[in-house]
């Protein structure tokens, strides 16, 4: 069964990858806001966080409005979680 990640552990996966402080963010942080947000910081963290979830993350999901805010990505990575479980539930 897959899990949706909890915020401080999405945070903490960009605060890595944009290596500034994890306490500049919040789930109202706008990402694109962000230094050093660009298209590499992008797919680096999906990667991550694909791989923290053990889900991945379909392609048509990935719009600008999903990195609107901390919040707005943790709701795409809770929704392709729900996608992974009822996926691995079928017979």
């Amino acid at each position: 069964m897959t899990a949706a990640l909890p915020i401080g552990r999405i945070i903490a996966v960009i605060a890595g990858v944009l290596r500034c402080d994890p306490e500049q963010i919040h789930a109202t942080t706008v990402l694109y806001d962000l230094p050093g947000f660009d298209s590499l910081a992008l797919v680096t963290i999906l990667a991550r966080l694909e791989d923290a979830l053990g889900a991945e993350i379909p392609a048509e999901w990935i719009i600008p409005e999903a990195f609107a805010s901390t919040g707005a990505l943790a709701g795409l990575l809770e929704a392709a979680a729900g996608v992974a479980s009822a996926a691995g539930n079928r017979p």
